[in-house]
């Protein structure tokens, strides 16, 4: 599995991608209407990647099984800072998921970011995507903490 830098075009796509998936899982896990989960994504993604793929301390990857121009399988989003890395997303595309591109890309990073210092990564994990905690701790991940929320009547 290679990780290859994302473009700028492939960030639009990947942009539009992550608003969606993000705002599926902000109105399953917290049960925000469509339209409220929907604005919410749209707003993380323009606070976080203000300048898209040239955001400072960020890396964004399409990952690829070949060097060819092909379409990713999916896409990665790092934050940087110090000695850590912490994946703000992960996504494979449904058609290529359980045919191991994802453990292959996580392995992949690991092995490039402790070329590079760094010496951590963390994510979250949905509680209902049982697959990808699977994943993750079959890699080596552990459970750090648990995040929780409570929505107020405003």
């Amino acid at each position: 599995m290679l990780l290859r830098p994302m473009t700028a075009d492939e960030f639009a796509v990947y942009q539009l991608l992550f608003i969606d998936e993000y705002a599926n899982d902000l109105a399953a896990s917290r049960n925000y209407s469509p339209e409220e989960a929907l604005q919410r994504a749209t707003e993380s993604i323009d606070f976080s990647l203000p300048k898209g793929v040239e955001t400072a301390m960020n890396q964004l990857w399409c990952l690829a099984l070949s060097a060819s121009d092909d379409p990713p399988v999916g896409y990665l989003w790092l934050t940087m800072k110090g000695q850590s890395a912490w994946i703000c997303d992960f996504f494979i595309y449904p058609e290529g998921r359980g045919k191991g591109y994802g453990r292959a890309a996580l392995e992949n990073l690991s092995h490039q970011l402790a070329l590079e210092g760094i010496a951590e990564i963390g994510l979250r994990v949905a509680p209902t995507n049982a697959a990808a905690k699977h994943l993750y701790e079959k890699l080596g991940f552990s459970i750090t903490g648990i995040n929780m929320s409570k929505r107020l009547a405003c």
